[in-house]
């Protein structure tokens, strides 16, 4: 369907704290025409549109992209094809459906340009071999924003850095830098009202962002409390600054050199007095399913390759499992019958397998 306003059409997939942010930049700007897939909030959305107290455009009531779409199909039917597909969405590769999976319905082989706007490593490789006539970007987002019942906290400054995950721009084809080129003149603001910028190593910058999302947004999600609260109890000394230790540790191991002292430094203190709520947290509180796998199960994954070790991490991972397994229960994603485990003194956890995730 050819765009109603002439102008290249985004789609973002996701709209929590993140992607309604990221709507709202491109609206602002006004030279694309922005659809939002919108589930839990559609309703609200619909009737009475978003409100935003952000730290960059002020406080607003009642905002709506030109689009709004329920499901990704719809989206497609409705308003597509679209030049750019924003996934901003959790990627949870144990949940429902995987992202790829997800997006498909609004991909248009060789067309769509798909900018994965989310956490975590080890996402770019599966959606490139989904998608190989398809361009995939990757975008690190340094921002403080949080969605609760579309009510959008934006507490930090919306900062991207695009770029491949595989090459640095200079050696992208001009394609892929026309295309990297275009989308930052259709996202970035006048008067530097956000940032955003081409990134010749979005790896090593994936990579830093991991040190803030794997040790704050995991601790939080499991003790139920903001980062300054776990501040106040000693988290930094105990917790926070050996687990960060861990994570520079498996990249330079993969051959992401990081300033250790730098970046340690910056992410331990990054958001003193904010009292803020990691997104993690906030899923948790909302009893969603969490990002476990591409936060901590992937950067362990190559921990072990790399025989190097991770005890803080792995005390982590471990018990944020269990925090997944109580919400997957809750939600009736998944139901343990309790006869496959009473009085079985057999390796409980292989069983768990054998029976509940081997056969998905």
């Amino acid at each position: 369907m050819a765009s109603t306003t002439g102008l290249p059409k985004v789609l973002i997939i996701g709209s929590g704290g993140v992607g309604a942010v990221s709507a709202l930049s491109l609206h602002t700007r006004n030279r694309s025409e922005v659809t939002m897939v919108i589930r839990s909030d559609y309703d609200k959305v619909v009737k009475e549109g978003y409100t935003f107290d952000s730290c960059t455009y002020g406080k607003i009531t009642g905002w709506r992209p030109h689009n709004i779409a329920k499901t990704v199909p719809e989206a497609q039917e409705k308003f597509g094809n679209f030049d750019y597909i924003i996934v901003t969405t959790k990627n949870i590769p144990d949940g429902y459906s995987t992202c790829e999976d997800i997006i498909k319905p609004a991909v248009t082989p060789g067309v769509s340009t798909i900018i994965l706007m989310q956490n975590g490593i080890g996402i770019d490789g599966p959606m490139k071999e989904a998608f190989p006539q398809n361009v995939t970007l990757s975008a690190v987002t340094h921002i403080g924003s949080t969605n609760y019942h579309a009510v959008i906290e934006n507490k930090g400054a919306d900062n991207v850095f695009l770029g491949d995950f595989d090459h640095s721009f200079d050696t992208c084809s001009p394609k892929v830098q026309k295309i990297i080129n275009d989308f930052i003149h259709i996202y970035k603001n006048d008067n530097d009202l956000n940032f955003i910028r081409i990134d010749d190593n979005v790896k090593k910058t994936r990579w830093e962002k991991l040190i803030y999302n794997s040790v704050f947004n995991t601790v939080t999600a499991i003790v139920n409390l903001d980062v300054t609260r776990c501040q106040i109890n000693n988290g930094n000394i105990d917790l926070f600054g050996p687990a960060m230790d861990e994570v520079l540790a498996i990249a330079k191991a993969e051959g992401v050199i990081i300033d250790e002292a730098e970046k340690k430094e910056k992410f331990l203190h990054i958001g003193d007095g904010l009292l803020y709520t990691p997104s993690m947290c906030v899923d948790m509180r909302k009893n969603q399913l969490l990002e476990i796998e591409i936060i901590l199960g992937n950067p362990l994954k190559i921990a072990k390759k790399h025989n190097v070790p991770t005890p803080t991490l792995s005390v982590i991972y471990s018990l944020l499992s269990m925090v997944q397994f109580r919400i997957k229960e809750s939600v009736g994603f998944l139901k343990i019958n309790e006869d496959d485990f009473k009085g079985n003194s057999d390796d409980l956890h292989q069983i768990y397998l054998d029976k509940y995730i081997h056969k998905q």
